[in-house]
């Protein structure tokens, strides 16, 4: 965890740690476990041999499923903000979260049982993807957002269940963006997402959506394609 520079946890806003006594600190986060946690992501990436950018102001995007906010596992249960989206930077070699907020990769129940594809609800496939441009996501409520641009993989839930299905799956444009969830409340999705990378809430996306602009990449070029990888947290590394 960066304590030089703005951070973000969940809808909290922390210019510094060093502004803060330990206890009012530790009311809302835990600087062990997020440090513990990037490494855990890093390690994982390796392993996977997913790229992570190290260049200075480089974000990476990633989505833990299955994670609270402390850093503990969930029975990542249908129709629940129960995963993670998570901006990582490397700093001097060292991964810290800058950014952290509630989250969904898969579909609410509405959508579930009332998917927009007669094949079924889409759930992305776990894995890393370069395939976002910064857009406008809605219909109605229009904000900005991460717009899918390229192919990705998605399973199709065709009987309903909130599960994934292996042999069920798809490559292609499916409009699977990275928008807010319309502030829906923490255990129930709603319709706040029919399959997308959704943040619970619109401040945290807001949030999110400025840190990952600071990114110089961007900067320098705003058609620049964001990356995001999709993490199962039950695979991530114990230790």
């Amino acid at each position: 965890w960066n304590n030089t520079k703005p951070q973000y946890y969940n809808g909290r806003r922390y210019p510094s740690i060093a502004n803060y006594t330990k206890s009012v600190w530790e009311k809302y986060q835990d600087v062990k476990r997020l440090n513990d946690l990037a490494k855990k992501i890093v390690a994982y990436s390796e392993k996977k041999l997913y790229l992570l950018y190290e260049g200075v102001g480089e974000k990476n995007i990633i989505y833990v499923e299955g994670m609270n906010l402390d850093g503990t596992l969930n029975d990542n249960r249908l129709n629940v903000w129960n995963d993670l989206r998570i901006v990582l930077e490397i700093f001097d070699g060292s991964p810290k979260i800058t950014g952290i907020w509630e989250a969904t990769t898969t579909p609410g129940r509405h959508y579930t049982n009332n998917p927009m594809n007669p094949k079924g609800a889409a759930i992305i496939k776990p894995g890393q993807y370069w395939s976002w441009k910064v857009g406008t996501h809605g219909t109605k409520d229009l904000h900005e957002g991460l717009i899918q641009k390229r192919s990705i993989t998605v399973y199709r839930d065709k009987n309903k269940n909130g599960k994934i299905d292996n042999t069920n799956y798809e490559i292609g444009m499916f409009h699977i963006n990275q928008h807010w969830g319309y502030d829906y409340p923490q255990d129930n999705i709603g319709k706040g997402s029919a399959g997308c990378l959704a943040g619970r809430t619109r401040q945290g996306h807001r949030e999110f959506m400025k840190l990952i602009k600071q990114d110089p990449r961007y900067q320098n070029n705003q058609d620049f394609t964001f990356g995001a990888t999709i993490i199962p947290g039950s695979e991530l590394p114990n230790k």
